[in-house]
């Protein structure tokens, strides 16, 4: 009975990778490494970070198959940017999309046609990425039972960005900290270049960590000055989010 079920399974499981169209590339299963999710999704969870996406993405709840695919690729380093990608160009989502990722997702996740600021605001990234934050954001766990809250729950996708978050000057929002640390590494000013290293920009990337991080695939350039201004402070979010101000310590007596 055990060899039997094993058989099942496999079967399930190789189903289950053609269904959610598999990445298509090593790059996006390595890709965004600010996105990676924690291990430890053994299991087929109402509410995990998999499950909302399936929901946000193709409009459905995952099969088993899927869904233990999945939960193998993320733990063994995939990326949930790279598996968002994936599941948005997959067959599946062709056929049921209305050619517009973002709306689908607002309409599948969160039931509901999205504001026009949030729209306008979103679809300055790419779908992927405004996919995976609606599919995590505090309404879609909200509207899931994921989260449970007292009184009205906040919109996602306001332009003013999380509660507390600042706007970095250039449409991106940012928590506090990272002005200060922008403030005491360049000054503020976005070209900054350090003559004695790699560091560029207005957080001062060195070029290994502005690869190391995602950003040079992300944004096309292998120095952090060559970036945008709202890129380079999206960048520093999603370092941040990752690592937290650590990638800063050596001037925290500036800014700390």
């Amino acid at each position: 009975m055990l060899n039997k079920m094993k058989m099942l399974f496999a079967v399930l499981l190789a189903f289950g990778t053609l269904l959610v169209a598999v990445p298509a590339s090593a790059q996006d299963n390595a890709s965004a490494a600010s996105e990676a999710t924690p291990v430890g999704l053994a299991s087929l969870a109402p509410n995990d970070r998999i499950t909302r996406l399936y929901r946000a993405a193709l409009g459905r709840e995952p099969d088993v198959a899927g869904h233990a695919y999945w939960v193998s690729q993320i733990e063994s380093g995939a990326s949930l940017l790279g598996l968002t990608r994936s599941l948005i160009a997959s067959e599946e989502a062709q056929s049921r999309s209305t050619g517009d990722p973002l709306r689908d997702a607002y309409n599948w996740a969160l039931g509901r046609e999205p504001d026009t600021g949030g729209y306008q605001y979103w679809s300055q990234y790419d779908s992927a990425r405004a996919v995976l934050f609606i599919s995590d954001s505090a309404e879609h766990k909200v509207a899931t039972g994921f989260e449970v809250v007292e009184g009205p729950v906040a919109p996602i996708a306001s332009p003013s960005g999380p509660a507390g978050w600042v706007d970095a000057g250039h449409g991106v929002y940012v928590p506090p900290v990272l002005l200060q640390i922008r403030r005491c590494e360049s000054g503020g000013n976005y070209q900054a270049a350090n003559r004695r290293s790699s560091a560029r920009g207005a957080y001062q990337f060195l070029a290994s960590s502005w690869a190391a991080y995602g950003h040079a695939s992300r944004y096309g350039v292998f120095e952090a000055h060559r970036a945008t201004n709202a890129q380079q402070d999206e960048a520093a979010v999603i370092t941040w989010k990752r690592d937290g101000v650590r990638p800063w310590y050596a001037s925290r007596s500036c800014w700390g």
